[in-house]
Formats: C-alpha cells, structure tokens, sequence
C-alpha cells in the first residue's frame, strides 16, 4: 500500500492486485524507471518486476471497471476515506459496498465507526424501521433509505473512489467479524491473511487432496502462483512436492515462538503454553512482557491526588482528593496546607468541594509507569500500595497481572479482600521473594527457552536463578527460572 501511494503521487498509473495480495501493476517505459523513484525506505520492499502479457493486460483494465461479486474494497475518497468494505453490489460506474456505520439516526460520539443498533433506531414522523425480506427470512432492515444488514450498511460509491484489496489487514474488518455477514467469506478471507505469514521452516498440515493428512515443513513459498513447497518425510525418505495454500493449514505447537498479527494483542511476542481448539495461550517473552501501554491520564483526576485551587473563593488552597466520581463536575477535598502556613488548622482539614475545572494536580505520586526497558515492573507477590483512584490507601500482595489491560489484582491487608486496580494507580512497597512461589511446587510449568523448550513438567524446587523440574518421561533437571512458566 505504501508503494502504491508513493508511485501515485509520482504520477505513475497504479492498480492493485484483486488476485494476489502484495501485487501491483504500473504502466511505465521500464523497471529502471520505477526503481528510480522509490526512495530508499521502499526500494527494498519490491522483490521483483515482470513485464505482464497483454491478455494479462486486458485482464487488469476489466478489473478497473468490472468489480468481482464477492471482494473487499477500499475507499479511496470522501466521509469513508480508507475504510474497507465488502462489495454488495457492483454496476458500471457505481459499486455498493457493505461497511461499518459512521453516520447514526440516534446519538453517537462525533467521529465513531460502528454497528448500527437497531434498536435504538427512532420510529417516528422523520422516520420508520422497515425489515428486508429474503425467501422469507428477515435479512435486515431499511431506514430513510438506507439498507443495514446486520448492523453494517450499504453505501453507494463512484468506482473511481474505490480499489480493490486482494487480502485485507483484519484489523480492517473488524466490524465485518463482529457482524457475522457471510460467514463462508469472512473464514476464506482469515485463511488467506494468514498464510502471508507463512515462512520456510514452518509445519503444515494439508487439508486436501492426494496428501490429506500429511505433515511436512515449508521448504518454499510463491504467493503469486498461490502455492507452497513442502518437504514430507515418508518412512525415512524426504519428498517435496508443490502445494495450493487453500489446500493446507499452519500447525502450532507448545513452545512455539509466535507474534500475534491482529486483534487488541497485536504485536505481542512469546511461546505458546496452551491450546485450546482455535484459542491459543501465549506466555509473554520476559524482555518483551508487556508491549501495550495504556493511553496517557495525566489530566485526569482521582481520589488520593495532591491539588492546589488555581481559582476562586478558595484559591491557593492545597490538599488529598477524598471524593471524586467520574462525570461529576465538583471534587471534594481535604485541605492539609494552606498558602499562607505549614502549619493545618481545624478548618483547613475540613473537606472543602470545588469545580474539577479550578484545580490542578500536584506533586505527583511515584506510581508505577511504563517503560521502554522494563515495561511495567511488578509481578505477582509483590507489596504494593495504592496511591490513587476508588481504592486508595489499599495495600497488599499482588496476585495477578494483567499486562495488556495494565492492570492487577491484590490481596488487601486485613480484610483479605481482592481488589483489580489500573497498574499505573500503585506504588511498590518492595518485591516479591522467592516464598510467594513454593505454593507452585508440585504444579504444572512449561519450558520455554534453552534445550528442553516446548516441554512440560513438574516443578520440584527452587533457588534464587534456577528451579528443578521432572520432565515427563525424564529424569529431573536443572534450568534458569527466565526459561519456566506456570500456568
């Protein structure tokens, strides 16, 4: 896409692939001629330049103007500019395409792409909810003229301001997952993003044909001519032989290093510990653990934070927020130091209530933060505080992390209760020792580094950089604690 647009602007004509993804066809006078206008950050993203034949040729200019029935398309111009739909129907000059909202009836965050909600469509003089009927089932609904089908809708383009896309980021369409619209093109199109990824040296398994069953290693890929290479081992002797991508499936395996490529986790690293079906555990490699910080609140507010009144009745006035509810337009606070004395008073210590907008935070707790280096750095057994938010003046052990969600929960002091609080609200007391992990003896742990990775077994004891472990079938060993996990 990137190469797309740059030879675009350079005034080439440009026109992606409908059949293969990473494909584009220009019209120049020769290779060298493109080569020379792509800058050095995409001179190495082309592999090759092949000069096409013109019944390959015709091909490409239908497809300019002909639309398959069945394709993803991207917007090129206008409210919809780079949103990816579906195409519902396609005409000579108009194409209708099937994609997320961002227009509502009813009430919606300015900006906002979602699935329509039929239930909140009004019903009324401006306007009436009508079903869309087909062989007698009820499909979707119509309003003031627009068609919905399971909360996407159809809009009508000028096929100047759409392009086809062989193979969508599935991030793209989201919305179209969530809705379930065609489910037989929905699970074809997750296929062929995935098999983008496939690398020599990867297992495979093929799903059709002759070899039904087999399992080989790829020892080769042409996504242009849509096949792989596989390498089988039968009965001691290796065969190759050339197989279509729609006929084989990735295999995993525990221990696998993998990197997920789509959804909220995307670009997480680490080793497969589970799987479940279609639902894949993955343990978070130690220097990578957590990949995603929350979005900045540094202008938010919360309970247990340091204010000083910028204006007012009370301005000058310093003190702890005791009381603050999101939505709320007025805090509450207590006053501990005045402008004028170090020294509180009974009436300074009263709890005062003002506009959120006349105050602003000071002396910032040292809460845990995310870093490049160290991503957040608290794990399970460790002391820790809680500085800010519903739960201040909590403290406790952590019990569990969450690090894509920044987020963990404690078990209090005292009461024993267990509470979940954003990481970024907590300060640490000290770190957890090797005690709050013996409850893990004689449990279940996975290997996942050095020459044992991909085992499991038992974990029998431990010491400050170590831990023995008795692997099924085997002996026990010795092996660094970086290299173990528990479930």
């Amino acid at each position: 896409e990137y190469v797309a647009a740059h030879l675009r602007k350079q005034k080439f004509p440009v026109t992606v692939s409908a059949w293969v993804p990473g494909q584009l066809y220009v019209v120049a006078d020769s290779p060298r001629t493109i080569l020379q206008s792509l800058p050095s950050s995409l001179y190495l993203a082309v592999k090759d330049y092949t000069r096409i034949k013109d019944d390959e040729r015709e091909a490409v200019e239908r497809s300019r103007t002909q639309l398959p029935d069945t394709a993803w398309v991207r917007i090129t111009k206008g409210k919809y500019k780079n949103d990816v739909g579906k195409v519902f129907k396609s005409q000579e000059d108009l194409v209708e395409v099937l994609l997320a909202a961002r227009e509502f009836p009813y009430k919606m965050p300015q900006g906002t792409r979602a699935l329509a909600e039929r239930s909140r469509f009004p019903n009324g003089k401006g306007g009436q909810v009508s079903d869309i009927i087909s062989n007698g089932e009820v499909i979707g609904w119509s309003y003031r003229g627009e068609s919905y089908y399971k909360g996407l809708v159809v809009k009508i383009f000028h096929r100047d301001c759409v392009e086809l896309v062989a193979s969508p980021h599935i991030n793209d369409i989201q919305f179209h997952m969530e809705s379930g619209w065609d489910i037989p093109f929905l699970k074809a199109t997750v296929v062929a993003f995935s098999m983008q990824f496939l690398r020599v040296g990867d297992s495979a398994r093929v799903i059709k044909g002759s070899l039904r069953g087999e399992l080989g290693t790829v020892v080769s890929t042409d996504h242009t001519c849509d096949s792989v290479g596989l390498e089988f081992n039968f009965d001691g002797c290796l065969e190759e032989a050339e197989v279509s991508l729609r006929d084989i499936e990735r295999v995993f395996r525990v221990g696998d290093t993998v990197r997920v490529v789509a959804g909220p986790y995307m670009g997480l690293e680490g080793h497969l510990i589970q799987m479940s079906d279609d639902v894949f555990h993955v343990c978070q490699d130690t220097t990578k653990e957590q990949h995603f910080e929350p979005p900045s609140d540094c202008g938010s507010i919360e309970i247990g934070d340091y204010i000083q009144v910028l204006h007012g009745e009370h301005t000058g006035r310093r003190g702890i927020v005791n009381w603050f509810s999101k939505g709320d337009t007025n805090l509450w606070f207590r006053d501990i130091f005045t402008a004028s004395t170090t020294e509180p008073s009974l009436m300074d210590l009263a709890t005062i209530s003002v506009p959120v907008t006349l105050v602003q935070r000071t002396d910032l707790a040292q809460t845990i933060v995310f870093t490049k280096e160290r991503g957040y750095d608290v794990r399970p057994g460790d002391t820790v505080s809680v500085t800010r938010g519903p739960e201040f003046g909590a403290q406790g052990l952590v019990q569990h992390v969450d690090f894509p969600n920044a987020s963990l929960s404690l078990v209090c002091d005292g009461d024993k209760s267990l509470i979940n609080v954003p990481i970024r609200f907590i300060t640490k007391i000290h770190n957890a020792s090797l005690d709050s992990f013996k409850k893990d003896i004689g449990h279940e742990v996975f290997v996942i580094g050095g020459e044992r990775k991909g085992y499991r077994g038992t974990l029998d004891s431990l010491s400050v950089e170590t831990c023995t472990i008795a692997l099924r079938g085997q002996v026990r060993t010795t092996l660094k604690l970086h290299d173990v996990v528990t479930r």
